[in-house]
């Protein structure tokens, strides 16, 4: 072996190994089944807890193949770390209840925060998590479901904190694909919301201009316009669309969060707050899943062509605007 090779061999013998065992995904929805699946995969005992939570969730974690573990001091107990992925709503919740369960069992663990929240939330979190004698790290995830689940590169766990680059070291090799975006807790729950923004925002301003589209009686002309001008927003957008049946409140959340974000550096948001409006007024709407066209749109199965009259005649802007008043 030359000299000039031996470098690159002593560098690979001493880059350390990930040493953990195990890591808790909180909760297993359709995305944290989709993280703790990969994670099982490439070698980690991945475990979970299903307090307070559906049967739907029980079958993905199953499906999945996570343990289930009767009580979030088993869970705490069990890894090294947590990883809690749940609505936006109940991030604040579940920091606390991993932080009085470490306080209870006398554990340290890493908690990585990858919901979609503001980053003065996440800060909050860290200091209930902290003050328990954890390991927190900020933490967001961009990109679907799928996307996780078959570790497309569009699918990422982006992380920010004093210990975000170990823990991007320990999640790397287990088949995520991680990139740290700096050492302030908050940055990368900022960097979610500044995304979520885009693509939330432009979906509400679209649903809006659609809706109008249709009842001048031209929707189909113009889908064809924007499909042939911005093929990229237009994809975009029918992604986007074809979900909120089924994810709307989750989406408004969002947007809550990006509004508070933006009232904290002085700014009178307007974009996120409407959008909020648009994406509350949609998951107020309901749904039948014994209507076949419901179901449809509930399945992601029912084309902009059908579904944007749907919403129409649902009333989802009269909905937004009586929420207003």
């Amino acid at each position: 072996m030359s000299e000039s090779a031996m470098p690159n061999a002593v560098d690979q013998a001493a880059k350390p190994q990930p040493s953990w065992s195990g890591v808790g995904v909180i909760s297993p929805g359709e995305m944290g089944s989709a993280v703790g699946k990969v994670l099982r995969e490439h070698g980690l005992r991945v475990a979970t807890c299903l307090e307070g939570r559906s049967p739907r969730s029980r079958q993905r974690a199953e499906a999945a193949g996570l343990a289930l573990l009767p009580t979030l001091q088993d869970l705490v107990q069990a890894v090294d770390a947590v990883i809690s992925i749940v609505s936006p709503a109940a991030a604040t919740e579940v920091g606390d209840q991993i932080a009085d369960a470490m306080k209870q069992t006398g554990r340290s663990i890493y908690v990585i925060e990858a919901n979609a929240i503001a980053p003065m939330t996440s800060q909050a979190i860290g200091q209930a998590i902290t003050r328990a004698g954890g390991h927190y790290v900020d933490g967001s995830i961009i990109g679907s479901a799928t996307r996780i689940a078959q570790m497309d590169s569009r699918g990422i766990l982006y992380l920010s904190g004093p210990d975000a680059a170990f823990v991007a070291d320990e999640l790397r090799p287990r088949g995520l694909r991680v990139e740290v975006l700096g050492a302030g807790v908050g940055q990368a729950s900022a960097f979610k919301m500044a995304y979520a923004g885009f693509t939330k925002g432009t979906t509400s301003l679209l649903i809006e201009l659609t809706l109008t589209a249709h009842a001048w009686g031209f929707l189909d002309a113009i889908l064809e316009k924007y499909r042939e001008t911005y093929p990229d927003a237009f994809k975009m957008f029918k992604g986007q669309l074809t979900r909120l049946p089924e994810h709307a409140a989750r989406r408004s959340e969002e947007m809550t969060e990006l509004t508070a974000m933006a009232e904290a550096v002085g700014l009178s948001p307007i974009m996120a707050p409407g959008a909020d409006q648009v994406l509350r007024a949609m998951a107020r709407l309901a749904w039948d899943p014994a209507d076949p066209t419901d179901r449809a749109a509930l399945q992601e199965r029912l084309p902009l062509e059908a579904l944007i009259p749907l919403l129409a005649a649902k009333g989802v802007l009269r909905a937004a605007a009586d929420e207003e008043r």
